[in-house]
């Protein structure tokens, strides 16, 4: 497994990475398995606001060998864990497309994690490289996988060791032979997408020299082949270098030493030797295989693993738990009612009650059907609300959000059926005959309610809260203006917040998504919704105008059928309208 990262500036905007991550032409198939485009767009709008420098960590997960769902999910939670990012808020994308040399590996993951999580802290960049070989080897290990020998093999056993993982450390040191010999590239991630623009495949390039350099038995006849491939060899421009070009333009392609998987050295002597008129034999030696180098970072494959794993190696490792929502149920308890046959029955009537039978069967599984697809239309609506309360988790509550808290007249009844009553009481005592005791306990109840909701101010010193009812009456309107006023101001601070108003926008957006679904049961709708709410938005908005301009059109229809009838009344006399 090999995993990279690249974190997006904010001020560049999301287009190009999505382009490719959710609309790659030259993948078989792309699957949004959490959050969307989207998600990735506010994002961006989030980190702008901010002023932050960088908006997502851009993590590609690129397996040797295809993984389940759950050990992706374990592999983003290991992630989530090691940089300090939230796993249910990223955005997961898996491209499927098939690799030269490696038949079982047709996946690979794109993850977009947040620069800054929900608690304002930044992820955490430091060593990312070696973290990543660290993970990539752990997951390696737990999978079963081969294991893949990186820039940094050295460092991440040392690392695994200092966190207390020493038995993964020393599996990984023990099948890794060459140690500490460095690792080259095939070719860079540039030269790579620099060929793709001259309509060349360095991967699949890569895996035909392979081939011919097996089948060919010397050196001569391998660089001949390569004519047939579109390619040639040339001298670079440093010393003992020899590059390959593209027949077509002469452009520069790859090292030569690093496509043919050969050391610098040795390819140089070789190709030299054939100028000067000397060839040289070669063959693989018996039950020698050859490696397996990385197309973007480097690694080569190494040694297989064993399938037996120790179970020590599973205890330090994150799992990430996956949540589903239910189904539903009662579709399954649908029956069709039959019909028995006897062996008295004639033919005609067998067949009778056969035909009746297939027919209940028909009718109940349409029904069944019916059921299951409103199930999930129900199901997928909540889906996609739950989806969008997950994204925008992170925002602080809106304060006071029950209109009714912010009423001054239910605010004033609500503080009245509370010192009403004490008051009251405090009379009713007091004119009673020796009862000091109760008195002075009335009065401290209904002076620690008046502190409890905050009625021991300033502004009510020299006002009779206790004996004069016109004061008490005031002061209950006035506090009930005052909450509200000052509840309105925490919602206006809360409304200026940058984070508040990008998801008052998104759910001013989304409700009207919401309810446009709910009402008129687009399920096509819904599934592009669920995929990408910002083309879901569009499509809605699209498909409203044109309604708004069809009703417009059925009324000028209708007025002018209407104006019609009119001149056809009281024998052809047209009644003139100004």
């Amino acid at each position: 497994m090999i995993i990279s990262s690249e974190p997006l500036i904010a001020s560049r905007g999301c287009g190009e990475t999505c382009d490719h991550v959710f609309r790659g032409s030259g993948n078989e198939s792309i699957d949004e398995i959490q959050g969307s485009e989207f998600d990735v767009m506010q994002t961006f709008d989030e980190a702008r606001d901010n002023h932050d420098k960088y908006a997502v960590c851009h993590f590609k997960i690129n397996p040797k060998r295809n993984i389940t769902h759950e050990q992706m999910l374990q592999s983003v939670s290991m992630l989530a864990v090691e940089f300090g990012f939230d796993p249910d808020t990223c955005t997961i994308v898996r491209h499927r497309k098939a690799k030269a040399g490696e038949p079982d590996a047709d996946e690979h993951y794109h993850l977009y994690a947040s620069w800054r999580n929900s608690a304002g802290k930044c992820l955490d960049s430091s060593y990312m490289r070696v973290r990543q070989e660290k993970i990539s080897r752990t997951c390696e290990v737990l999978f079963g996988h081969d294991i893949v020998k990186g820039r940094h093999q050295v460092a991440v056993f040392r690392q695994l060791r200092d966190e207390g993982k020493a038995d993964i450390a020393d599996y990984i040191e023990a099948h890794t032979p060459d140690l500490y010999e460095p690792v080259q590239s095939a070719f860079t991630a540039i030269q790579h997408q620099s060929a793709l623009r001259q309509g060349v495949n360095l991967g699949k390039l890569r895996q035909s020299i392979r081939d011919l350099r097996i089948t060919s038995e010397s050196f001569s006849e391998m660089v001949e082949g390569l004519s047939a491939l579109g390619v040639s060899i040339q001298k670079g421009e440093k010393a003992n270098t020899y590059i390959i070009v593209n027949n077509e333009n002469n452009k520069f392609l790859g090292s030569a030493n690093r496509l043919l998987e050969m050391k610098k050295g040795e390819f140089a002597n070789l190709f030299e030797a054939l100028q000067q008129g000397k060839d040289t034999t070669f063959a693989l030696s018996e039950g020698e295989s050859p490696v397996n180098a990385s197309e973007m970072t480097g690694e080569k494959i190494l040694s297989p693993m064993p399938q037996a794993i120790p179970d020590t190696l599973l205890s330090s490792v994150p799992k990430l738990t996956t949540k589903g929502i239910p189904s539903g149920s009662g579709v399954s308890d649908i029956r069709a009612d039959h019909f028995a046959m006897t062996d008295s029955m004639s033919r005609e009537q067998k067949a009778s009650i056969a035909f009746q039978n297939e027919e209940a069967n028909r009718k109940a599984s349409v029904e069944k059907e019916t059921l299951a697809n409103q199930q999930k239309f129900a199901d997928d609506l909540l889906q996609m609300m739950s989806d969008f309360d997950k994204k925008w988790k992170h925002v602080l509550k809106e304060p006071f959000s029950d209109p009714n808290s912010r009423n001054p007249v239910l605010i004033r009844e609500k503080h009245e059926s509370i010192l009403k009553p004490l008051r009251t009481r405090y009379h009713v005592e007091r004119q009673k005959w020796f009862n000091g005791s109760s008195t002075r306990k009335a009065l401290q109840e209904f002076d620690n309610a008046l502190k409890k909701l905050r009625y021991d101010r300033d502004d009510f010193k020299a006002l009779d809260i206790l004996n004069n009812e016109s004061d008490f009456l005031y002061c209950l309107n006035w506090m009930a203006d005052f909450y509200v006023a000052g509840r309105e101001r925490k919602i206006r601070e809360w409304q200026t917040d940058n984070s508040v108003k990008s998801y008052l926008k998104a759910k001013k957006d989304f409700d009207e998504l919401y309810n446009y679904i709910q009402k008129t049961g687009d399920v096509e709708l819904l599934r592009n919704a669920r995929r990408n709410p910002v083309y879901a938005f569009q499509q809605m908005r699209k498909t409203k105008d044109i309604e708004a301009t069809m009703t417009a059109m059925n009324q000028s229809r209708d007025k002018a059928i209407s104006i019609e009838k009119k001149k056809n009344v009281n024998n052809d006399i047209i009644p003139v309208y100004t």
